[in-house]
């Protein structure tokens, strides 16, 4: 008789733990387009948030109590015949996750995990005529104090390819430029124990941005005020205010991005690795910063390979293909 009982109390728990099991394991269903087009009414912002993270794989990263502003846009992510959304999940100023989603019949499935970003201020969709479909720009707001004490903004743009990418990810990163820096530092932290201890530094970046489109090869135009400025303050470890700060140095820089069908991104020009004779993409020239008038030269390019990856090469271990940046 012990026995009988004993089996039937297995039994009683396996259905309960399958039963408990099936309440939290049901399938994802999307989100809906009700929840979609009203992203802030009742519940549906914890409820998209909630499926965010669940399709990035990041819900035991966050507390949905610490949510703060869900924002869904609209753009041609991927070539179905409906727009696609992207949706961010803010946690703070410091904190978002962007995913993109499609519609299907009455609600919107996963499509791929953008990233995760310290702070989105909008986001932008660029067509590509030659891919069918938009390149998702995303305007990131970064403010922090390791090192110097720097505010950024960057563009970021982001591409769909279902899984195709090199690292097969959902979404290749195909542009990363900065729009607007302020960093301000002490010139003891970069010179030797002794030095112009008083002598506070600051270098600024205004932009003005222009996108050209409606032809087959989009493009970025960027004009880049910068400016080096020097304080003297008697008490070192107190930032002066804005107007203690004299210019030193101001320049003008003009850069153009092109979409290339070849690399399947933005880029600047095309040159040959002198040192492997290999033809490479030319992403960023790193002497276009502000940080240049404050004498970090670094007279080098960043590169893209055929394979994907990345590297930095002195500009004298190129030979341009195109007009040199």
């Amino acid at each position: 008789m012990k026995r009988k009982k004993i089996v039937v109390a297995v039994i009683a728990l396996v259905l309960l733990g399958g039963y408990t099991a099936g309440i939290y394991a049901q399938p994802a269903e999307g989100v809906t387009r009700t929840q979609m087009e009203s992203p802030e009414l009742g519940k549906n912002r914890e409820e998209i948030a909630e499926s965010v993270l669940r399709d990035t794989g990041r819900s035991d990263v966050y507390d949905l109590n610490e949510l703060q502003n869900v924002t869904v846009y609209y753009g041609d992510v991927t070539t179905g015949p409906e727009r696609d959304a992207v949706v961010t999940v803010s946690f703070g100023p410091n904190d978002t996750v962007v995913a993109a989603y499609t519609p299907e019949g009455g609600v919107y499935q996963f499509v791929g995990d953008i990233g995760q970003f310290e702070g989105v201020q909008n986001i932008q969709f660029i067509p590509v005529p030659s891919e069918g479909r938009d390149v998702v720009i995303v305007r990131e707001t970064s403010d922090q104090a390791i090192g110097a004490h720097e505010a950024t903004e960057q563009l970021r743009g982001y591409l769909y390819t279902g899984g195709e990418s090199e690292g097969g990810e959902e979404f290749s990163n195909v542009l990363q430029t900065t729009q607007q820096i302020q960093s301000i530092w002490n010139a003891l932290w970069n010179t030797e124990e002794g030095q112009n201890l008083d002598n506070w530094l600051k270098v600024t970046e205004n932009t003005e941005s222009g996108w050209k489109l409606g032809e087959e090869i989009p493009s970025l135009e960027i004009t880049r005020y910068q400016e080096y400025l020097k304080a003297d303050n008697g008490q070192n470890e107190l930032i002066p205010q804005g107007q203690e700060f004299e210019s030193d140095a101001k320049r003008v820089i003009v850069e153009r991005y092109y979409w290339s069908n070849e690399w399947n991104r933005f880029i600047l020009g095309e040159a040959t690795d002198k040192a492997t004779g290999e033809k490479v993409a030319v992403i960023e020239n790193r002497d276009a910063s502000p940080y240049f008038l404050a004498g970090f030269r670094d007279d080098s390019f960043l590169i893209q390979r055929r394979d994907g990856s990345e590297d930095i090469i002195k500009d004298s271990g190129l030979e341009w293909l195109t007009e040199h940046p």
